[in-house]
């Protein structure tokens, strides 16, 4: 067993009581100590015959901290019996205000790592910082009739092997592709000798691991918790984000999808019973504009993704919802989904549905708004879905409304079999005649004189004509008589 100087300043006041190792004291370098056994020689109580660091149970409470915000300190108790007291979550009294001491002991931990930044700005400065080489643990998928070596790995199913005779693996594969019943468990194969090593689901290296247990007797509990309190005016060129997750793919291959999972962040739901979300974002709203954020969530990057911004793959009732959790619910100010980009298309659906593509039931004045210029369409539909658009609900205007000004408000040039528009009583067929059980024509300003200005077909009538225009300002009347 052989520590450094630096190693000894770390270890030693752990045999205090309070286990303090650094409390708001100024880094001092240690005198030179013999590189021998002899350095931890009063260290048998933390150090095991293997060398590994060992701490037993605490017999106290240490409520040095109790009361002080965030400080200066590296503490550790085993069992929870440190008392402190982050900033963000510290109790001090009664709602009232007063300062009391017997608040004060509300948060304990078994590691405490504390501190305040000490440098200006030529260091990075990290309060706990956990840096993690992986380079072992590789598997490759096991491969009838292939030549391994000693040493190699395989994934077959949910086991992990191990080649302890290396040879040729046979025509049909003999390991099993779940975890044995008992150890070691080895399996000839051809003339390769594997032995199961560990399940495929965990073989994997990790950077940093948390687990909590919760158990019956719990009240509210998290897994982790990251509380980010800004209390400096942002400038500009400054960025504050509460916690940054950085993936970056650097192999110079892409990961496909199906193939290989690579995953910036991956929220995992399993277990028995059903949770709430996957994922929450909540905001009880501040001040200033009363609203806690500019955007909830937000995607940028002109590439950030090559298939969709957003991807949904799931059958629940719903793909994409708007108030339909029944939570707050409150109707959106200007539009439900708002587009002014100037992609193609701003709306496409595609496949087989059963009901419709669109299904529009939120309150506020706008479902769906778009702005922008389009090269294609606004919305397009290419489905075989029995309805492309269902509308339904009371409307207090039109169920559909076009205020543009494009030369055509309606535009029909698909191939109809049966009617370009159908209504109760009345259709429109492809060929463009209209069938109807009545039409009902308003009164219309008769022209003064046979050669007033209209254009070819246009009707007027009155009690005693019927006019018609049949040429380019040329009217011809008929006389309405009784019967």
């Amino acid at each position: 067993m052989r520590f450094r100087a630096r190693t000894i300043l770390l270890l030693l006041p752990l045999m205090g009581p309070s286990a303090v190792l650094a409390q708001a004291q100024p880094a001092v370098e240690a005198p030179p100590v013999p590189d021998n056994d002899r350095a931890v020689s009063n260290l048998p109580a933390l150090v095991d015959s293997h060398g590994l660091l060992r701490l037993k149970q605490a017999t106290g409470l240490d409520r040095s901290l109790a009361g002080t915000k965030n400080p200066n300190t590296i503490m550790m108790g085993v069992g929870n019996r440190i008392s402190f007291c982050p900033a963000l979550s510290c109790i001090y009294g009664p709602p009232s205000g007063a300062v009391r001491p017997e608040f004060f002991d509300h948060q304990r931990a078994s590691l405490l790592v504390s501190g305040a930044s000490q440098d200006d700005g030529a260091t990075q400065e990290q309060t706990l910082a956990v840096t993690t080489t992986i380079g072992t643990g590789y598997a490759t998928p096991y491969k009838p009739r292939t030549a391994y070596r000693a040493g190699d790995n395989v994934n077959i199913g949910n086991a992990v092997y191990r080649a302890v005779q290396a040879g040729t693996s046979g025509a049909a594969t003999t390991l099993p592709a779940t975890r044995p019943d008992h150890l070691p468990f080895t399996v000839k194969d051809g003339s390769v000798v594997w032995e199961w090593i560990n399940d495929s689901a965990i073989n994997a290296k990790l950077g940093a691991y948390f687990e909590t247990n919760v158990v019956d007797g719990a009240g509210a509990a998290w897994g982790a918790a990251f509380n980010y309190h800004i209390n400096t005016k942002p400038r500009s060129g400054q960025f504050f984000p509460g916690v940054e997750f950085d993936y970056a793919n650097d192999s110079g291959h892409d990961c496909a999808v199906g193939v290989t999972d690579c995953t910036a962040i991956r929220v995992g739901l399993a277990g028995n019973a059903q949770v709430t979300h996957g994922i929450q974002i909540t905001g009880d709203g501040v001040g200033t504009t009363g609203y806690s954020s500019i955007w909830a969530l937000r995607i940028n990057g002109d590439r950030v993704a090559s298939q969709s911004a957003i991807e949904v793959d799931a059958a629940s009732p719903i793909g994409l919802g708007f108030g339909s959790s029944g939570i707050g619910g409150q109707s959106h100010s200007v539009a439900t989904i708002q587009d002014v980009t100037a992609g193609p298309t701003s709306l496409q659906t595609a496949g087989a549905k059963t009901i419709a593509d669109l299904v529009l039931g939120a309150s506020g004045p706008r479902a769906i708004q778009i702005t922008g210029a389009r090269s294609s369409s606004a919305i397009e539909d290419t489905t075989t879905s029995p309805a492309a658009l269902n509308i339904g609900g009371k409307k207090s205007l039109a169920a559909i409304r076009d205020g543009s000004t494009t030369p055509t408000g309606i535009l029909l040039q698909g191939a109809y079999a049966t009617a370009q528009i159908s209504g109760p009583g009345w259709s429109v067929a492809p060929d463009g005649g209209l069938t109807a059980a009545s039409v009902t024509e308003p009164v219309s300003a008769p022209p003064a004189s046979s050669r007033a200005p209209c254009r070819v077909g246009q009707r007027a009538w009155d009690k005693d004509y019927e006019y018609r225009c049949v040429a380019a300002n040329r009217w011809k009347r008929a006389a309405l008589s009784d019967w």
